[in-house]
């Protein structure tokens, strides 16, 4: 395990070194972050992958002088920026196991060093093209079990919770199936079933005329046609290559949700644009019928897919909130 420079600040100090630390720290490639009060240190690794590329991952301690006993990794969506720019995450996500650990892990050919950008939903001009060759669903959780086996390896955690939202919820129910990794997970406004069904329901949630919003489906049915037959290509859409975008189409996620065995806990915002409620509710009803007793389900009518409310007002922390206290109630692992 290879570990970074350790950054300790405190809230007076970040405010009054920001701009300089951040141009010293993006260029040498260091996790630039100014750190909330209650995170103290953050450690940033790489982890070699057999194809000779590195993951790179972060781990934010709670008290670099005692071990914490639990870990929380957060899988974040999917937008082609570093993990370490995601303020979420830090000022908020973390809320759900409070006294734990977390790691966040960058996708394939991104590190730190990437300036964050904000996701307009088109091709961004810097993105890594690794990234855009190499980032799919199954790398993503070869990289999440890869990191975790290192930290179980050389640390003291008795529980790992896995912890997503948006395409990060895909990824934690993908490594809560996969087994042996994560002890519960946690999933929110992750979708329903089908991919190609919450993306219709992006399209008819828009405020663009019906015609364009038929045109635009079938336009999109016609992309996913043409992506089934086409084993590889050098699409990229919306800062998304080729396996990407057959991964996701092609993915069953009542059929992922079916393996998971450990405590499940899925988060869905009823005023969500991004994925649709209903196929959400579907999913979770025929997971229920099926005799699935692990799932938990929780609606948020008034939140989106960001967790806001009608007035732009993130809930995110609150949420949190009720994720930790679904996790208090679970039995000891």
């Amino acid at each position: 395990m290879t570990l970074g420079t350790k950054i300790k600040e405190t809230p007076r100090v970040c405010l009054r070194l920001r701009q300089r630390w951040v141009r010293l720290l993006l260029s040498a490639a260091i996790l630039a972050a100014c750190l909330p009060v209650h995170a103290q240190l953050i450690e940033q690794g790489r982890l070699p992958r057999p194809d000779g590329s590195s993951i790179a991952y972060y781990l934010q301690q709670r008290d670099p002088a005692r071990a914490a006993d639990s870990l929380l990794v957060v899988a974040q969506g999917s937008d082609c920026n570093s993990v370490a720019h995601n303020r979420a995450i830090r000022e908020q996500l973390w809320r759900a196991l409070p006294a734990a650990d977390v790691l966040t892990v960058d996708k394939y050919g991104i590190d730190a060093a990437l300036p964050y950008q904000q996701d307009d939903g088109e091709n961004r001009a810097d993105c890594p093209r690794a990234y855009l060759l190499h980032d799919d669903f199954d790398q993503r959780v070869r990289d999440y079990e890869a990191v975790i086996a290192l930290l179980r390896r050389h640390g003291a955690y008795r529980r790992v919770v896995a912890l997503g939202g948006s395409e990060g919820a895909v990824v934690a129910n993908l490594l809560a199936a996969r087994g042996g990794s994560v002890d519960a997970s946690i999933a929110f406004n992750g979708g329903g079933r089908w991919f190609l069904d919450d993306v219709l329901h992006t399209i008819e949630a828009g405020d663009t005329p019906d015609e364009a919003k038929a045109a635009s489906a079938a336009g999109f049915r016609e992309f996913a046609a043409f992506l089934r037959e086409t084993p590889s290509s050098d699409l990229v859409a919306s800062s998304h290559g080729h396996a990407w975008w057959r991964q996701a189409l092609a993915l069953d996620q009542q059929a992922v949700l079916a393996r998971v065995r450990t405590p499940l806990l899925i988060v869905q915002g009823g005023r969500d644009a991004s994925v649709s409620p209903e196929a959400v509710e579907r999913m979770v009803e025929d997971l229920r019928r099926a005799g699935q007793r692990n799932v938990a389900y929780r609606a948020y009518p008034r939140l989106d897919h960001g967790l806001r409310d009608a007035d732009g007002v993130s809930r995110m922390g609150e949420v949190a909130d009720d994720m930790a206290a679904w996790l208090r109630d679970l039995p000891a692992p």
